[in-house]
């Protein structure tokens, strides 16, 4: 029993140990310099004026959707923070141990009701600085979602974030089918192109049903309450509306 209970003490130092050296959120703007627009506070640490433009023009021209979609009313300015580089970006959210996990991939992501990520200067491989600038507001759309739902289906958080971000791609030749799309898991989302797929089903919504529709059902995930149809029905609607256009 002695044995037993020193092993699990040490299993539980080290889970311990690895949270607070290698996953734990280091998030902290006391040291970084900012800048402010209308809607937004960027945190950061050195950006180029023309940098420092274009993250306050990709914000502010796509706040207005953004506000009407959700009905947002005057509050206070939403945070962003802006890391030298995708690195620091990971180190700060993901903490040191997943940021190898991850590689340059993630450069972007919504924490509470504040935007992080990697500077357009710095993206990383798997990124452009255009990309950056969509990220930011794909991100900005994440904080609005989780003010309703802090964990929304994935496919209609993803959707919405990429909808409202104008991130559009191409449908794969075969669409996933209802039970792989009615999966809440990121692994199916990832492995039928989840981001084109999420986009279109959600564009197809706000077409058909409209913004308050749409939030209701990221509230409930309830598709008969917010649509008069199961989510089976609303699906093929669409499918069928994507493969007929």
């Amino acid at each position: 029993m002695r044995k037993k209970a020193i092993a699990a003490a040490l299993v539980l130092g080290a889970i311990l140990t690895a949270g607070y050296f290698g996953l734990k959120k280091n998030i902290d703007v006391s040291g970084m310099q900012t800048f402010e627009t209308e809607h937004f506070r960027i945190h950061y640490v050195l950006l180029e004026e023309t940098t420092k433009s274009d993250i306050a023009n990709a914000l502010e021209t796509a706040y207005p959707r953004i506000a009407a979609f959700f009905a947002v009313e005057r509050e206070p300015k939403s945070a962003v923070v802006v890391y030298p580089g995708a690195e620091e970006f990971q180190h700060a959210y993901l903490g040191h141990l997943l940021a190898r996990a991850y590689g340059d991939w993630a450069a972007g992501a919504a924490y509470e009701t504040m935007v992080l990520c990697a500077s357009p200067e710095n993206p990383g491989s798997q990124h452009t600085y255009d990309d950056i600038l969509q990220i930011l507001v794909h991100e900005y759309v994440h904080t609005r979602i989780y003010r309703i739902n802090e964990f929304p289906n994935v496919w209609l958080d993803e959707g919405l974030a990429t909808y409202l971000a104008g991130q559009e791609s191409a449908l794969p030749e075969i669409l996933p089918d209802f039970e792989a799309f009615n999966q809440d898991d990121t692994g199916a989302f990832l492995d039928h192109d989840g981001y084109a797929v999420a986009y279109s089903f959600i564009a197809y919504l706000d077409r058909t049903y409209g913004n308050e529709k749409i939030l209701e059902l990221i509230r409930t995930n309830d598709y008969p309450a917010a649509f008069g149809k199961t989510a089976q029905a609303v699906y093929a609607d669409w499918a069928r509306e994507v493969r007929n256009p």
